[in-house]
């Protein structure tokens, strides 16, 4: 199982209406992006993917759960109205840290605070929480510099991608997390866009599948 968590910390708000006259906010068109990428195939969708959105500043999380996800098509419409239709349902949440179906294959749900949002991800990435970036900073000693082509397991890893530059916000939340839990840093200096890199991961993740499988076929 493949997991991709969105550190978000603003995005622009938007209605229905927006999308209908093609004026999707380009954050939001970035996030459907990242959507996409993570699960949309040619013909179908990527079961074994799992993509979270943490809204830092309301301590609200998205889980989009691959096996039952339903309604995705792989037009930017299709994505932006689950999203918008999840935030909306957030709004109706007050303080419920149990998900909530907003609809077939996506859930909802609100913390109170950021210490219960940090007990979750611990609880939740154990040892398996790996944070990519495009750049190497020296405010990230606290992490372990590694390759994904170094890692085994590489599918059982929770993969952390900040949507913003701000390295201040993101080590606050990130040096928290790391209190508890051991988190591996990966630097993609070349690769810049969100849904490039969930590209890539899924493209060396396909990539040691199919060789373990022609491994598996030639032992036979």
């Amino acid at each position: 199982m493949v997991n991709f968590v969105l550190l978000i910390h603003n995005f622009t708000n938007y209605s229905k209406k927006d999308i209908d006259k093609g004026n999707t906010p380009l954050d939001i068109y970035n996030l459907c992006s990242s959507i996409r990428e993570t699960f949309c195939l040619s013909y179908s969708i990527r079961k074994n993917n799992n993509l979270y959105f943490y809204l830092q500043n309301s301590y609200e999380l998205i889980k989009f759960e691959g096996k039952s996800l339903r309604f995705l098509g792989p037009d930017e419409r299709s994505q932006a109205l689950l999203l918008n239709k999840a935030l909306l349902r957030t709004n109706q949440l007050t303080y419920f840290e149990n998900w909530v179906k907003s609809t077939p294959g996506i859930f909802v749900r609100k913390f109170k605070d950021e210490s219960r949002v940090l007990n979750y991800f611990r609880i939740l990435l154990e040892e398996r929480a790996i944070m990519i970036s495009e750049v190497e900073s020296k405010e990230n000693d606290f992490l372990s510099l590694l390759t994904l082509i170094g890692l085994k397991e590489i599918e059982n890893y929770f993969f952390l991608l900040p949507t913003y530059k701000k390295i201040n916000i993101l080590n606050d939340f990130i040096r928290n997390l790391a209190k508890n839990i051991k988190i591996t840093y990966i630097s993609f200096p070349s690769i810049t866009s969100i849904e490039n890199k969930i590209l890539n991961i899924n493209y060396l993740i396909d990539r040691i599948r199919n060789t373990n499988l022609n491994n598996d076929f030639k032992e036979r």
